[in-house]
């Protein structure tokens, strides 16, 4: 065997190695020269970075857990707007139900478009005796004025105000409606002060006082004068 291993085209296990070194070691200068000059300081600042982090990782759960807090007292402050509000509408139903009763001979009721939402519409609904319930936009005009007052003496049998003022109510009403209104304002005027303003006559019967205004000379006057007590 004249001929060396290396004559023969063949690497020794020695020569492969290094050749492979070399390469390697050409790959790592190159990704140095990329990455530029070391921070030394790196790990310093890594540790900085790392407290900071956690503090605002500590923050943001306690931004978290009072959020929750806050959204759980809203929800019961809802709740209980709810409750509250609900309550007061089957009361103030429960009167209209009964004084809708006392004026038209039927029944009558109030309730939310959306019972679960507060922001829905109000339902005024109304029954004459032995028909069925029907909105209050589908009434005529006489019964619209009696279910709107029935609605308004609800109001005010549930929580009454020092007077109301009442601007020609009766307007659409025949004499037969006219005179129950007047009855009922009557009745319930112990209670607190209607001011009506109308030109129907059985309403002004009912008057503990009357105000009229005329046109003399050219002028606006003004004039009362109180009914005397009577049966009706």
């Amino acid at each position: 065997m004249e001929k060396t291993l290396s004559e023969l085209g063949i690497e020794t296990t020695y020569e492969g190695e290094l050749a492979k070194l070399k390469e390697r070691l050409k790959r790592v200068s190159h990704q140095l020269r990329t990455i530029g000059p070391v921070n030394l300081r790196a790990r310093e600042e890594l540790e900085v970075i790392r407290v900071e982090y956690e503090e605002l990782q500590q923050r943001i759960s306690r931004l978290e857990s009072e959020r929750q807090a806050i959204l759980r007292t809203i929800e019961e402050i809802e709740q209980k707007r709810y409750d509250k509000f609900m309550e007061t509408l089957n009361e103030i139903s429960k009167h209209f139900s009964q004084i809708y009763r006392d004026l038209m001979g039927g029944e009558a009721k109030l309730r939310l478009e959306d019972e679960k939402n507060l922001e829905s519409g109000l339902v005024i609904e109304a029954s004459k005796a032995g028909k069925r319930f029907v909105s209050i936009d589908a009434m005529s005009g006489g019964e619209k004025t009696l279910t709107a007052l029935a609605f308004l003496f609800a109001l005010q049998r549930y929580k009454a105000l020092p007077f109301y003022i009442l601007d020609e109510v009766d307007a659409t009403l025949d004499k037969v409606n006219s005179r129950r209104v007047a009855e009922f304002i009557k009745k319930h005027s112990k209670e607190t002060q209607f001011i009506v303003v109308s030109h129907n006559d059985i309403t002004i019967s009912y008057a503990d006082a009357v105000f009229g205004v005329a046109l003399q000379d050219g002028v606006s006057k003004v004039f009362s004068i109180r009914l005397p007590e009577k049966v009706h």
